[in-house]
């Protein structure tokens, strides 16, 4: 018979179709001895969260090399951003009455430029997303004038692909290897083709930059930026 822990995986995996988020564990976890759902963690482990609907108890996967999943409260993770920026405070802190090695200032200096780089990717992420919620969006809508109705796809762009990579594989690979910022560098290298897309949107871009200066287009666009349209 299946424990709660298998059976709530088992249903999980049937229902996976996005990737999971990345937290990382700001401190130590030993669960209670006859806890045989739960996992114990280090500080500074990632895991992905498999369900985190009650705060009290997150199901969580492990990276390790097999996997462990269990039950940890909620309150023992933060996101890789937020875990960073507290890890710079703390640093800049210790900075001040320390002398420190160069080899630790060069590592310091390193987690500084993946935080930048994590925190600029999760900016653009948001960017993205208000983009395709205010404007692409809206022009799925069946009420949008002829005019935009049929240049929709050429204004669409590739703006939906480009925040799905960005948001479901970019950042989530960033957020995965924030443990170890070596295999950054392999991250952008795995997914060197895939940036091809941002190649598809500047080639289409100026045509583009003519269609919006169709009034009809160019209102319709402003009445969406003015409205926050969310359809």
């Amino acid at each position: 018979m299946y424990s709660i822990v298998n059976k709530s995986i088992y249903l999980f995996k049937v229902s996976e179709t996005r990737s999971l988020p990345v937290y990382i564990a700001t401190q130590d976890y030993t669960p209670e001895p006859d806890d045989i759902e739960s996992i114990s963690l280090e500080q500074g482990q990632i895991v992905e969260v498999l369900d985190k609907k009650n705060a009290a108890s997150w199901l969580i996967r492990t990276k390790a090399r097999p996997p462990k999943s269990g039950w940890v409260p909620g309150s023992y993770f933060e996101s890789p951003t937020e875990y960073y920026k507290q890890r710079k405070s703390t640093r800049e802190l210790i900075n001040r009455d320390l002398n420190l090695t160069e080899e630790q200032e060069a590592i310091m200096k390193r987690d500084q430029v993946y935080h930048d780089l994590l925190r600029s990717e999760e900016e653009f992420v948001n960017e993205l997303r208000t983009v395709v919620d205010t404007y692409v969006k809206a022009l799925d809508d069946t009420g949008i004038p002829e005019e935009v109705k049929a240049n929709k796809n050429e204004l669409m762009m590739n703006l939906k692909q480009l925040h799905n990579f960005h948001a479901n594989i970019m950042l989530k690979g960033l957020q995965y290897y924030s443990d170890d910022p070596n295999k950054v560098g392999q991250t952008f290298t795995r997914l060197s083709r895939d940036f091809d897309l941002h190649i598809q949107f500047h080639h289409n871009l100026p045509h583009v930059q003519e269609l919006l200066k169709d009034k009809t287009i160019s209102d319709f666009l402003q009445v969406c930026k003015a409205t926050g349209m969310m359809l």
